[in-house]
């Protein structure tokens, strides 16, 4: 392998380890504010969905991530609009900017976790993925969002049930 080879190799590694390292302070920042039931929801919705993204992209699924967008566009929209009073919320007057940061946070994370597989591995867990949403009932994301494996790379936790209530009163 030439030394030209290796220093790239380096590099990537050292832009993986700085994204972690920001991904983890992202994530302290984050977990100051619980999310409300319907909050949690939410963020899991957006962080299913771009773990698609980024596998529509890798992959060349494109196909299969517009029939998840089409299929559940009511409760995606429904599901933005919740993320954006969350952050609101969490964030006042710097909700939006914190959402966009939070949206391009859960991509980056996703790249990561796309670099721990071959990409036929992650290929094939990909399309496992996309047929596993799309075989959800049109109104079943909302229960869905909550099972899969990397929603926890949110950084948000939701509130106990007592703190759930109260922010919704």
């Amino acid at each position: 392998m030439g030394e030209s080879m290796k220093k790239c190799r380096r590099l990537a590694r050292a832009v993986v380890v700085a994204t972690a390292a920001q991904l983890a302070a992202s994530n302290f920042a984050l977990a100051a504010t619980c999310a409300t039931p319907a909050e949690k929801a939410a963020i899991d919705a957006r962080v299913l969905q771009s773990e698609l993204m980024v596998a529509a992209l890798t992959c060349g699924e494109n196909a299969r991530y517009n029939a998840f967008v089409q299929k559940f566009q009511p409760e995606l929209v429904s599901f933005g609009n919740t993320l954006r009073s969350y952050f609101s919320r969490a964030y006042g007057r710097r909700g939006e900017t914190q959402l966009n940061r939070f949206v391009t946070r859960l991509a980056n994370g996703a790249t990561i976790r796309r670099t721990r597989y071959t990409m036929p591995q992650y290929c094939t867990s990909a399309v496992n993925l996309f047929n596993n949403v799309l075989a959800v009932d049109a109104t079943g994301l909302r229960d869905y969002v909550g099972q899969t494996p990397f929603v926890q790379s949110s950084g948000i936790e939701g509130c106990p049930v007592q703190a759930s209530r109260e922010a919704a009163d």
